[in-house]
């Protein structure tokens, strides 16, 4: 009797053992199927994984951690990058000009273009925050605008208070190569617009003809888009730079934030170095359409100005429009 008590004892534990290996067979089956089924989902839908995780979370069943993965960056667009441009730069410490730096041999402030506005007078339009008032009875001239000095924040509503600065110096432009050239080709130099920056008379002097390894816009916030623009336009005429130059450049760039080298106070990017005119291999460029601009002889020279002047929108035929504001191309500028 005690032997048949034992035997079914040991068969009703046996029963129970299998009984548990059949619950927990079941749980890992189940386990299993969860994770093919987390799995599946997480790499075909993003917010379907997080949607499981937090579930499995609130289980408790531990299958993943319960904070989500960060989504990877963006890739990288842009190029070339302005370190790369830095590269670019043709280097030359010991440049020997044949001849004597004279300014007059670089004639300036001329109608290049033929737009009936000498180079002055158009980087005063171009860089006013507001729509410039000119006065093109006779000989054009700005007379009323709005600027912003982008190597010190100084304002100014009055166009004589500012200069307009060459961004590479004349001089510098000289002794870095341009002293081989006609003086065709220094006039086209002296007046292009992507070499012509308004700026307080005060920073202007002060820069003089100093290079950026012996002078840099007070203004930090300027050093991203003074670099990119000094860069772009040394390689796009083929000028020579020293190595104390290029190393300041690149220490301006590494100031370069994600939005690119903009001005302070102006919000426009740098357009860049252009491509070099008044000379027999290059071209000069074709005058812009004053049509273009929407007639009345209304200019703005981007939609920031456009806004501060009350106009934007601006649409198709109405003063001001330009294609080059109308990014979509549905007619209407600056929306």
């Amino acid at each position: 009797m005690d032997y048949g008590i034992g035997r079914r004892s040991d068969t009703g534990r046996n029963r129970l053992v299998a009984a548990k290996g059949c619950v927990i067979g079941a749980v890992v089956a189940a386990l299993a199927l969860l994770t093919v089924a987390c799995g599946s989902s997480a790499s075909t839908s993003g917010s379907t994984s997080t949607t499981i995780r937090a579930t499995t979370s609130t289980m408790g069943l531990g299958l993943f951690p319960t904070s989500s993965v960060a989504p990877p960056a963006p890739a990288d667009r842009s190029a070339p990058t302005a370190h790369a441009e830095l590269g670019a730069l043709q280097i030359d410490d010991h440049s020997q000009p044949g001849s004597q730096y004279l300014r007059d041999d670089w004639p300036h402030w001329a109608d290049v273009d033929g737009n009936g506005c000498d180079a002055r007078q158009d980087a005063l339009i171009a860089w006013s925050v507001v729509a410039a008032t000119v006065n093109r009875a006779g000989t054009c001239k700005v007379i009323a605008g709005s600027w912003v000095s982008p190597y010190d924040g100084i304002t100014t509503t009055v166009p004589g208070d500012f200069d307009v600065d060459h961004l590479v110096p004349l001089e510098n432009a000289f002794i870095s190569g341009g002293w081989r050239w006609d003086v065709t080709r220094r006039r086209a130099f002296a007046n292009n617009p992507d070499e012509l920056v308004v700026a307080s008379a005060t920073s202007n002097r002060t820069k003089g003809s100093d290079p950026p390894n012996q002078w840099r816009p007070p203004n930090h916030d300027s050093w991203c888009a003074y670099a990119t623009g000094w860069i772009d336009v040394k390689v796009a005429w083929g000028l020579t730079a020293t190595t104390e130059e290029r190393d300041a450049l690149g220490q301006m760039l590494d100031t370069c934030g994600a939005e690119g080298p903009l001005w302070p106070g102006i919000g426009t990017t740098v357009i860049g170095g252009g491509t070099p005119s008044g000379s027999a291999d290059a071209p000069a460029p074709a005058p812009p359409d004053p049509g273009s601009w929407g007639g009345d002889n209304v200019y703005y020279a981007n939609c920031t100005a456009a806004r501060a002047a009350g106009a934007a929108p601006v649409y198709r035929g109405q003063p001001g429009y330009r294609a080059s504001l109308d990014r979509d191309g549905d007619g209407v500028a600056c929306e």
